[in-house]
């Protein structure tokens, strides 16, 4: 059942729509183009580069893109070494060793947040073009080698690359942004599991908001703000008591938005659970869709009542908080009368 619940929760419903309260924003800085000075000297197939003496990199180079002029490639700098080389993945191609030319480090890809999950229809990274805003569109795998360009430039287009070991969104862009500019963006929040821990025990006096766990025992950071606290044996289900957490100290302190009850509690057994992100209209249709889901195989005649309330739950929804505005007219280029001629 919790399966169920979470599927509905963490996928289904947030692919319905470009929700409205799923949308944040964020930021990031560029890196300006690096090409003081010249590079001295790298061979063919070899890995070791080396820049003339007015250079000064550091480690803040490694994963940054060098294009050597000359060159038709483009190389990723795997490793610095001093302060005027370093060595470049994969090896340099051609058959002609280079000797004091031109190269141009940069920066073509950046990290988004943790909980990305995709920009919003027809968005992607946003720039203030004299005064207004222009959209740097996310743009196929395909359309994004057409037009890719090693030259940095004001970027056009990006693309979303999963990369890295803990497989966090990345984007990247062509061209590759000549300076430090910042770019804001607005993105879908990705939803994770909900999930409870109970782990240890808690004390807590009548009047209080600060909760002390068991030390060694309570794991008060599995959880976060705006998650909820029970205190077990002042009931469950129906009958239950909860109380929002809006701060975490450690394992072992965390405060509630308001006072404890009447009578407190000594090394109490306790659940602390998470709350969907998700406006209450719109939370009776992750039980009604996990419903649907447990009962696909079962010949329930009641299957059907609630199919019917979870597409009610969403069409209603969608009328609140949606971000996409389909009364507008879309034009497309294949509305241009000579498009095909």
């Amino acid at each position: 059942m919790r399966g169920a619940v979470n599927d509905v929760y963490v996928r289904e419903i947030p692919r319905k729509e470009d929700w409205s309260f799923l949308i944040a924003s964020s930021a990031i800085t560029c890196v300006a183009e690096y090409k003081v000075g010249n590079a001295v000297a790298i061979n063919t197939q070899a890995t070791t580069f080396t820049l003339s003496s007015d250079t000064a990199i550091d480690g803040t180079f490694v994963g940054r893109k060098i294009k050597f002029a000359s060159n038709n490639n483009v190389y990723e700098i795997a490793t610095v070494i001093g302060t005027t080389g370093g060595t470049i993945s994969p090896p340099l191609s051609g058959s002609v060793n280079l000797q004091s030319v031109g190269y141009s480090i940069f920066a073509p890809i950046y990290a988004l947040p943790a909980d990305f999950d995709r920009f919003p229809k027809n968005g992607g990274l946003l720039q203030y073009v004299g005064g207004a805003i222009t959209t740097i569109p996310e743009v196929a795998v395909q359309e994004y080698y057409r037009d890719y360009t090693p030259s940095p430039g004001t970027p056009a287009k990006c693309r979303l690359l999963r990369t890295g070991t803990a497989l966090h969104e990345q984007v990247e862009l062509t061209p590759p942004p000549r300076n430090a500019d910042v770019l804001g963006y607005e993105y879908l929040q990705e939803l994770v599991p909900l999930r409870e821990t109970t782990a240890g025990v808690v004390t807590i006096y009548a009047g209080s908001t600060v909760v002390v766990g068991s030390a060694g025992g309570s794991r008060f950071t599995e959880a976060g703000t705006g998650w909820y606290l029970r205190i077990d044996a002042f009931g469950t289900g129906e009958d239950s008591e909860w109380y929002r957490i809006v701060a975490i100290a450690h394992n072992s302190s965390m405060t509630l938005a308001t006072a404890f009850g009447l009578s407190g509690a000594v090394s109490a057994g306790y659940t602390l659970s998470a709350v969907p992100r998700m406006p209450v209209k719109v939370q009776p249709a992750i039980l009604y869709g996990a419903v649907v889901n447990l009962m696909a195989d079962q010949n329930d005649p009641t299957a059907k009542l609630y199919q019917d309330k979870f597409t009610e739950v969403i069409t209603e929804s969608r009328k609140l908080y949606r971000t996409r505005i389909y009364s507008q007219t879309i034009d497309t280029v294949m509305e241009d009368w000579d498009y095909r001629r």
